[in-house]
């Protein structure tokens, strides 16, 4: 394929253009897929063409750790702050059970200081960690200048009042078989599906959700071309239609009557033709050498589902901080920036908001601190050394810290993370001195830790209902 005119102007004029304005950044996030699924990852399931390529001409983080669900991995991304500081150390699906959302007051998401600096800012696919019926204006105040969001509710055209107060019940008893039982009934992220745009609901018949969320980044993108931007792009691929199904058909295959892992390999191979499409959104605008391409998923697969990778078959982690479940794909790209080729060994989420910064020359707002490290030295500057030699993981009161090699979980079972990823074999009592020397190692940095802040609010999912139901259960039922 040819270059376009526009595009080899912008190209000629590349040194220039670079010098005049501050780069664009945009972070694309898939939902609820593992490394093991992404051939630059070593997965052998053969359904991420364009994203390898971009891995393959950029860089890559070879180990990258988030909460291992999507609502408090989300909010660690969106904030740059471990759970034991925001308080979000459980999964809180506020989009679905309300109960309070990620506070504008409490919490300065990336947006704000990018939107504060003058960029366009623009918001499009999931969000989840507000009711945004409940709170119409959450987006605005989280620094979104424009949005179009799948809202992640129960569907209000597809319940009678009574069916309504009946979740709502079960939403105050905590019941798991009760309120599992409504997500049949939540509104539509794929076929039909239901959007906030602006704070306006659509229904779109006859639609693919992904598709009408990538032609509002496209517009975006036409109008703001002109301008620095920053462009939140958290895909509802890949998560599965709704809890507890895993899958759902996309217009490659419309037949929802197959097996569960052909019909995934069909979800993730759709969101890797939307990022090339977006590449070449980019190219066509003339804006590929002047914007940061972030691209991650955020956190391990459904475990009913497993694939191939490096030889071996892996199972879905998700929920669980095992490889599996919190080391997460991560690449960056940007032709005239990053030197390609090469593979960073170890970041975490609290890195993203920093990095973001500083890749765009956005100053920190003074009134937040990041937990996280830049490494937008190591993106841009071949030469430079890694950003940090430790990263961190937590769930609920589970905390585990590993370096390129070893992991020490806060109960102290540690692990040679890269030999035995299934963690079979504890080393706790091993007493070959380099190993030794490894763990005493991670148990000062979790001994450096500050301890865990109180959630905000009562943490509502069916993570959470679980765990207080069993914590009563053990109780006696007190």
């Amino acid at each position: 394929m040819g270059m376009s005119l526009r595009a080899l102007v912008a190209l000629l004029l590349l040194p220039s253009a670079l010098a005049a304005r501050p780069a664009n950044v945009i972070f694309v996030l898939l939902d609820n897929v593992g490394q093991e699924w992404f051939g630059c990852y070593g997965g052998e399931a053969g359904v991420t063409p364009s994203i390898d390529k971009l891995a393959a001409s950029g860089v890559r983080v070879e180990q990258c750790y988030t909460a291992p669900v999507c609502g408090p991995s989300r909010i660690v991304a969106l904030t740059g702050r471990y759970p034991h500081s925001t308080g979000f150390r459980l999964h809180h699906d506020a989009a679905l059970y309300s109960g309070g959302g990620l506070d504008p007051e409490r919490e300065i998401v990336f947006a704000r200081p990018f939107q504060k600096a003058g960029f366009v800012t623009g918001l499009a696919g999931k969000w989840q960690v507000n009711h945004l019926y409940d709170e119409p204006d959450a987006l605005t105040r989280h620094g979104f200048d424009e949005h179009l969001v799948w809202p992640g509710s129960l569907d209000r055209d597809k319940l009678t009042p009574a069916q309504t107060a009946a979740f709502w019940d079960a939403v105050r008893r905590e019941s798991v078989p009760d309120t599992v039982a409504f997500l049949k009934f939540m509104e539509s992220r794929y076929w039909d599906p239901v959007f906030l745009r602006q704070g306006k609901r659509e229904r779109h018949e006859g639609r693919f959700g992904p598709d009408v969320a990538q032609e509002f980044a496209f517009d975006f993108l036409r109008r703001h071309q002109d301008k620095p931007f920053l462009l939140y792009l958290p895909m509802v691929l890949t998560h599965g239609n709704a809890y507890p199904h895993p899958v759902t058909s996309t217009p490659l295959n419309r037949d929802e009557n197959r097996p569960h892992g052909d019909m995934f390999a069909d979800m993730l191979r759709y969101a890797d033709q939307q990022v090339g499409a977006l590449v070449e959104e980019l190219e066509r605008l003339g804006l590929r050498e002047n914007t940061f391409l972030i691209v991650a998923s955020d956190n391990g697969t459904e475990r009913s589902l497993s694939t191939r990778r490096q030889g071996r078959t892996v199972q879905g982690g998700l929920y669980q901080l095992n490889e599996a479940g919190g080391s997460v794909a991560l690449l960056a790209n940007c032709p005239a920036r990053i030197p390609g080729g090469r593979v960073l060994p170890l970041a975490d989420f609290t890195d993203l908001y920093p990095t973001f910064c500083e890749l765009a020359g956005v100053p920190l707002d003074p009134r937040h601190k990041p937990d996280g490290r830049s490494f937008a030295r190591f993106l841009t500057d071949a030469g430079a050394p890694p950003h940090r030699d430790w990263i961190l993981n937590e769930y609920h009161e589970t905390r585990v810290v590993r370096d390129t090699r070893y992991k020490l979980y806060n109960d102290g079972r540690f692990f040679d993370a890269n030999a035995d990823p299934e963690e079979t074999r504890d080393l706790a009592g091993a007493t070959q001195a380099d190993i030794v020397a490894a763990r005493r190692k991670l148990e000062a940095v979790l001994a450096g830790l500050p301890a865990d802040n109180p959630p905000p609010f009562l943490l509502r999912s069916q993570s959470g209902f679980k765990i207080r139901t069993e914590a009563r259960a053990a109780a006696g039922g007190r």
